[in-house]
């Protein structure tokens, strides 16, 4: 089992908001509401969805994280 450090969650998420920003989010929304949300407009969240995806499976799918930079 690796573990991940709280530095490494951190620049996951921020990169992770940069792209829900980039794919035109601006909400504050779990992980897990986000893959709900780009269900049902997958298109609409073609930058973010694989990042989505993967922390969900790996476990953070009740982590929030925002739509803008966490710098």
């Amino acid at each position: 089992m690796k573990v991940i450090t709280h530095k490494k969650w951190e620049l996951a998420k921020g990169h992770l908001a940069g792209l829900l920003k980039q794919d035109g989010a601006s909400q504050t929304m779990t992980i897990q509401q986000w893959l709900d949300t780009a269900q049902y407009r997958p298109a609409q969240f073609a930058s973010s969805l694989r990042a989505l995806e993967i922390l969900d499976l790996l476990g953070f799918g009740d982590e929030t994280v925002p739509a803008e930079s966490v710098d």
